[in-house]
């Protein structure tokens, strides 16, 4: 594993389509919180926000903008703050054995080499809470899905 890079896989039971609009409804409606006049998440749409930190505890100015999007494919934001930023991708792929599988992965970049190291050694205890929150995460996304008839 990257030391910059997260992933996370999780084997969904809903229809592709399904979760892909789950996922797009559930995005679109965090923007709005922000920003009420968004409509439709596409590349170069842009929120500002306050979002807390890994590695420093603190709340700081953040700027989420949504850098690709390809139906039922893949869904990427770009979460930019003055302490570097954090491509978040979600992937639809295939196991081995033709079941669907969304990865989920986050890759931090840092404008100071200190920010690299303390979320290095930070990002061991991270992961842990990380598989926990994005394991409930998706699992949440299935289930709104599989109610979709």
């Amino acid at each position: 594993m990257r030391t910059d890079t997260l992933n996370y896989k999780y084997p969904y039971k809903a229809d592709e389509k399904n979760i892909y609009q789950v996922l797009m409804d559930e995005q679109l409606k965090y923007f709005q919180r922000n920003d009420p006049n968004i409509i439709e998440l596409t590349s170069g749409t842009k929120i500002q926000c306050d979002l807390a930190t890994k590695s420093q505890r603190a709340v700081i100015p953040s700027t989420i903008e949504v850098k690709q999007v390809v139906r039922n494919k893949i869904f990427q934001l770009e979460t930019t703050h003055n302490s570097g930023k954090i491509l978040q991708t979600y992937e639809f792929s295939v196991t081995n054995k033709g079941k669907g599988l969304l990865i989920y992965s986050e890759k931090n970049s840092f404008s100071e080499i200190r920010n690299q190291y303390n979320f290095m050694i930070a990002g061991l205890i991270y992961k842990f809470f990380y598989n926990r929150g994005i394991a409930k995460r998706m699992k949440y996304i299935d289930e709104l899905a599989l109610n979709i008839s």
